[in-house]
């Protein structure tokens, strides 16, 4: 049974999640950096390029991570990754990432941050390759256990789907993302009522980090109560 769950939804949460998370730093030998870029130690870079970042000012965070990655560190490309995520520049976004896990292969936050990219590219199966082993690193991540279950529900896994999404809740019994892809799973199958129980517990609790989902939980909700 090929089960497909709402784009619009689980991206949305794949993006911001991509912009979590606090490496540690780490770093390697590096040649100078050029004149032409942001001038500062690499800390104080990192900082000015997460408070860009925070501040959705993206094409200076670039620039900054940039320059702090002069001196290679774990840091500095994982926040340029996160920056060129948050800039719609997927391919450098990888990149970056992959420079981390060079440095560190089992950074659970650049794991579950490559994921994401990769799942925003269509290539789903590197996708849950990634978020397997970031949950190998860090188990008791709902999010990534999340971002599982949405790959798997993709690639028409609704078995693993739903066990993802079930430890997903045992760790965080109120991650809305989580309901909502119960709910979907649900609906996919046919079970209106257990989808509409999902739905429900989903506008009932925290708001997800998506707000396009609320609307949408709405419609889908009027859909599977038969109402105009």
């Amino acid at each position: 049974m090929k089960l497909r769950i709402l784009s619009l939804v689980v991206l949305g949460l794949l993006l911001l999640a991509a912009c979590g998370g606090k490496a540690t730093p780490t770093t390697v030998p590096s040649p100078s950096p050029s004149a032409d870029v942001p001038t500062g130690d690499a800390q104080s870079l990192i900082a000015a390029g997460q408070a860009a970042l925070d501040a959705g000012d993206y094409a200076t965070a670039v620039s900054n991570f940039k320059a702090a990655a002069a001196n290679p560190s774990l840091e500095a490309y994982f926040g340029l990754g996160n920056a060129y995520t948050r800039q719609g520049n997927l391919a450098k976004a990888m990149d970056a990432y992959q420079q981390a896990l060079d440095i560190n292969p089992n950074h659970a936050a650049t794991l579950s941050n490559l994921g994401v990219v990769y799942y925003q590219l269509g290539k789903l199966t590197e996708a849950k390759e990634a978020f397997t082993r970031a949950l190998n690193v860090s188990p008791e991540d709902a999010a990534t256990h999340y971002l599982l279950g949405a790959a798997d529900l993709q690639l028409g896994d609704d078995v693993a789907a739903e066990k993802s999404f079930r430890q997903a809740l045992k760790i965080d019994p109120t991650l809305p993302e989580a309901h909502f892809g119960m709910g979907m799973l649900y609906r996919a199958r046919g079970d209106t009522e257990n989808a509409i129980a999902e739905f429900e517990t989903f506008q009932a609790g925290p708001p997800a980090q998506d707000p396009r989902a609320k609307t949408e939980a709405e419609k889908i909700l009027k859909e599977l109560k038969g109402q105009p």
